[in-house]
């Protein structure tokens, strides 16, 4: 849905983007015997036509064969159906487990593997809720410090914004592992690998519930708010009614990007807009939100004036070109404006760097989790 944030730029391209919509609410209420399975598409190895899965004691599920290799295979797409080591398998799916840990490619993951044949190799990670969360937290915090209390605050909120995927039964997979949903790295381990652990394990179970129908909480959450947070109406633009709403937050302040400037070209500005080239004339911010953050932008050139949504300004000049929509001055340059602002992300839900600085005051996890999601309450699943 991430982060990140301050310290490694990595933390901040994984929590700022925003999440996709929602589908139709959950069918039926939330009821867990155990911790479940959560399948992941592995998006981000890009739309391979073969990959090479290594492992010890790999087993290769075929409909009702079974291939066994002793450490590893070359699945390859033939046409409609599957190849093994360049020998025709006569399938278009196939399921892949080890002893131990899987390796697709350079990247290891926990549970089992599934690969079908579209256009290209679908991948798709079907591990434990927990191990999922784990490693969404070694993509989302890859810091080398990171407050126990923190972690444990990004697990519940991780947790929750998984369980209500899961709860909309869809079709194919639940996730992605790039951060249109969460950024989900397997079994990579982070520098504070130790802390992540500890926070996953300290809040097994635990969830968030919407006050005023107890549906999993969508718990967005973000690198850097920059001053205060928004809700999902504001910050995404979004069709959304999760109870969220924004919070004072000056707890993010040792971020990188609590403050930062941005140039951006004005021929850039102008084709974001959708103005073609036109030469531009002007930008400015014509309309805030009651947090600070821009709602609109005007922009002014020889052809007309056109007001753009900021969310949807921001994504089409690259969310790493403008770090977010707390934009608090533009000021012209020649061919350019700068973009002087606060923070990094859609600003709402969890503040990352603010879990963090509130974690190092003192608070506890449960403590910082009520702070940036105030009208849900933490339930346990399972």
């Amino acid at each position: 849905m991430r982060v990140p944030v301050c310290v490694l730029p990595l933390l901040v391209l994984a929590a700022c983007s925003a999440a996709p919509e929602s589908a139709p609410a959950p069918r039926k209420p939330l009821e867990y015997a155990a911790a479940p399975k959560v399948r992941v598409l592995l998006a981000s190895l890009g739309k391979p036509q073969k990959v090479l899965v290594r492992g010890e004691k790999l087993e290769f599920r075929a409909g009702e064969r079974t291939l066994l290799r002793s450490k590893k295979g070359l699945l390859a797409r033939q046409g409609d159906s599957l190849s093994l080591d360049g020998e025709p398998i006569g399938v278009d799916r196939i399921t892949v487990s080890a002893a131990g840990l899987v390796q697709v490619d350079e990247s290891t993951y926990s549970g089992t593997i599934e690969i079908s044949v579209d256009e290209h190799l679908v991948i798709v990670n079907h591990v434990t809720i927990e191990d999922y969360v784990l490693g969404v937290l070694r993509g989302e915090l890859p810091l080398k410090e990171v407050p126990p209390a923190a972690a444990a605050a990004q697990a519940i909120a991780v947790r929750s914004y998984t369980l209500h995927y899961l709860a909309l039964e869809r079709d194919g997979f639940d996730v992605d592992d790039t951060t249109l949903y969460q950024r989900y790295v397997g079994f990579r381990r982070a520098p504070d690998d130790q802390h992540l652990r500890d926070g996953v394990l300290a809040t097994i179970g635990q969830y968030l519930v919407r006050a005023d129908n107890s549906e999993p909480l969508k718990a967005y959450y973000h690198s850097t708010c920059g001053g205060h947070t928004t809700d999902p109406q504001r910050g995404l633009n979004a069709d959304d009614t999760t109870p969220m709403r924004g919070v004072a937050c000056e707890h993010c302040r040792a971020s990188k990007y609590w403050r930062w400037e941005g140039r951006l070209e004005s021929g850039a500005i102008a084709k974001a807009a959708g103005m073609g080239t036109a030469t531009l004339r002007d930008v400015q911010v014509s309309e805030r939100t009651p947090h600070g953050r821009a709602q609109a932008f005007l922009i002014i050139t020889n052809d007309g004036a056109k007001s753009v949504p900021a969310n949807e300004f921001r994504l089409s000049v690259g969310p790493s070109a403008l770090r977010s929509t707390r934009v608090l001055e533009i000021e012209r340059d020649g061919g350019s404006f700068t973009f002087r602002g606060g923070g990094w992300g859609h600003g709402v839900g969890l503040c990352q760097m603010g879990a963090i600085g509130l974690a190092k005051k003192g608070k506890s996890g449960e403590e910082i989790v009520r702070y940036y999601y105030r009208d849900a309450e933490i339930r346990r699943a399972y």
